[in-house]
């Protein structure tokens, strides 16, 4: 058996280091904003009734999935052409300037436009999974690599609603708002936080995103194989910056080829030759990657509700491997039926799509459970804190048919809930995922998770009733702790479900077939993250304002039984099986 330090043997991991800070510093942006959303909106005084914020927290996260959704797939390309690093860097300090925009602005239209720009500007999830897949050549480094792209998103999701619900960095104006000059505040800071009550969070993140595309331009190396020879200003800076400190650093491919005057046609066909015998071989030191491939698809962001990969097992890093390595990106052609590849303009897309060999039974149904999972569990993370924030409002509570507003929470209430459950995945992942996939099918696996979902959908409005302003024979703590529990059965469940449906879908396709599938399967869910906060914000306002805010949850829960019934209905393929690299 191989040992930890046998497989890290050779591992990138200064570059590794780079890419991680990239990614880490991402879901701190999408999250942070979570604790104080319902307030912002609140403050913007752009509706009247309480009851209808919910439809415009809707609007903002599809503003963002949907302009990601149109645009990412023009970033790869791009990075196809320029490079991955420009692209990289271009997306850090896009969201850096949206998420100074968005903290400052002024009304909701301001914050939709900077929400869709921030969409707009952001392709690097495509990208940064392209990008290590050409970053790490050997087979027995893959595991380690893709399990950590996961495992930061999920941290930065932990950090994100800390620093939104920070009482230091964000303060939501009290109802009824005063005149601040009446106030006698003094100190600058105070005079600040209170003209721009939600600014210095996102100025907080916008900084740690800009020192990760400082970091990025000094030490990121380009992996485009046509770019990564020309000479890098920034990389060569970095270099100097490193031998400064001690480092040790490699010859760069510009000086090398000053240094060797080895001709570029011979490097190129060197190159080209490693990458024709990665594709044939099994062996855990051979280079898997060789030239990059196209990435055209949208990115699930943050959301495609990624997931943490523990101490990987086969299957797990058979799933992961195949999602995020370039061998498996989405191509720029169409796979028949037969497996050859054609030319995107020798056959269309709807015939591909309604060919019965490639969009198999199989396949479509565990499609649509992947689509159903992403469709309730972005619900519940977009959803949870405008039920928190909402108005507590006791007069209109009549157990069971009657519930108003909310909780009554305030932002650093919720920021600590959302970070202290997204530690609780984080180890439910790491810990025990592993063990499930070492004594458990992937089916049965997800077949548990998916059974979680309705239980937490279903209780959580009702929580309500337990608050000390509603029931004083239960003590005040109760409602707290009864909360906590609730959110972590569903943070559980979603860190549970998604790994598992990804091998589901792995196993689902035939290989030959796996990139249009792959590219199906993540516009789907890309156009889930769009569909679902819109919907489900119409839903909420329409029903609060008539004093039966359950009604969405009951729906979202009766959604999730749907997800369990469609769990039992579909069984762990084998189709995959074809893959040479399966029998090893």
């Amino acid at each position: 058996m191989t040992t930890f330090r046998e497989q890290m043997r050779g591992f990138p991991l200064w570059q590794m280091v780079v890419v991680l800070m990239i990614r880490f510093s991402e879901p701190i942006s999408f999250t942070s904003l979570f604790p104080y959303i319902y307030f912002m909106i609140r403050d913007f005084h752009i509706t009247k009734d309480a009851s209808q914020i919910s439809r415009y927290t809707g609007l903002l996260a599809a503003s963002f999935a949907f302009s990601q959704f149109l645009c990412c797939i023009h970033w790869g390309r791009l990075s196809d052409r320029i490079g991955r690093k420009p692209v990289l860097l271009t997306g850090l300090c896009g969201s850096a300037v949206s998420l100074l925009v968005f903290g400052f602005a002024k009304n909701f239209y301001v914050a939709l436009a900077a929400r869709t720009m921030a969409g707009a500007l952001n392709g690097n999830i495509a990208v940064l999974q392209t990008l290590v897949g050409e970053l790490v050549k050997e087979r027995r480094h893959q595991g380690i690599a893709f399990a950590t792209l996961p495992l930061f998103w999920n941290v930065g999701c932990v950090i994100g609603p800390l620093i939104g619900g920070s009482k230091y960095l964000t303060r939501p104006r009290m109802e009824p708002q005063g005149n601040v000059g009446s106030v006698g505040l003094h100190s600058f800071y105070e005079l600040f936080i209170t003209k721009h009550p939600y600014a210095l969070s996102n100025v907080v993140v916008a900084v740690m995103l800009l020192t990760s595309a400082v970091i990025g331009f000094l030490f990121l190396e380009e992996t485009n194989a046509r770019i990564r020879k020309r000479y890098d200003i920034g990389l060569a800076a970095g270099d100097v910056v490193r031998r400064c400190l001690g480092f040790h650093v490699p010859v760069r491919p510009w000086e090398y080829r000053k240094r060797t005057k080895v001709p570029i046609m011979e490097e190129t066909s060197a190159l080209e030759l490693d990458g024709d015998a990665s594709v044939n071989s099994d062996d855990e030191n051979t280079p898997l990657n060789g030239e990059p491939v196209a990435i055209y698809a949208p990115s699930l962001d943050s959301e495609d509700t990624e997931q943490i990969a523990g101490p990987l097992t086969r299957r797990l890093s058979l799933a992961v491997v195949r999602r995020y390595s370039e061998a498996y990106s989405l191509q720029p052609t169409i796979l028949t039926a037969t497996g050859a590849s054609e030319p995107e303009e020798h056959i269309s897309l709807w015939a591909a799509f309604c060919d019965r060999n490639i969009f198999t039974y199989k396949v479509i149904s565990t499609m649509v459970a992947y689509f159903l999972i992403v469709f309730h569990s972005l619900i519940y993370t977009e959803f949870v804190p405008v039920f928190l924030a909402g108005t507590y409002q006791r007069d209109r509570l009549s157990f069971p048919w009657h519930i108003k507003g909310g909780m009554g929470w305030h932002t650093q209430e919720i920021g600590s809930l959302l970070s202290s459950v997204g530690l609780v995945g984080c180890f439910m992942v790491i810990v025990i995922f592993p063990h499930m996939d070492r004594h458990m099918r992937t089916i049965n696996g997800f077949r548990l998770a998916c059974c979680m979902f309705p239980i937490a959908y279903l209780v959580l409005p009702y929580i309500i009733f337990t608050t000390p302003g509603y029931n004083t024979a239960l003590p005040p703590w109760f409602y707290r702790v009864f909360l906590y529990a609730n959110s972590m059965i569903a943070v559980v469940g979603s860190s549970l479900a998604f790994p598992q449906v990804t091998i589901l879908v792995y196993r689902a396709t035939k290989p030959k077939h796996r990139a249009l599938v792959n590219a199906t399967t993540m516009c789907a869910n890309s156009l889930a993250r769009f569909i679902a906060p819109v919907t489900w914000g119409a839903l909420t306002s329409f029903f609060d304002e008539r004093g039966v805010t359950q009604v969405p949850w009951n729906l979202l829960a009766l959604l999730a039984v749907l997800s369990v019934f469609l769990a039992f209905s579909i069984d762990e393929y084998s189709e995959d099986i074809e893959d040479p690299q399966d029998l090893v």
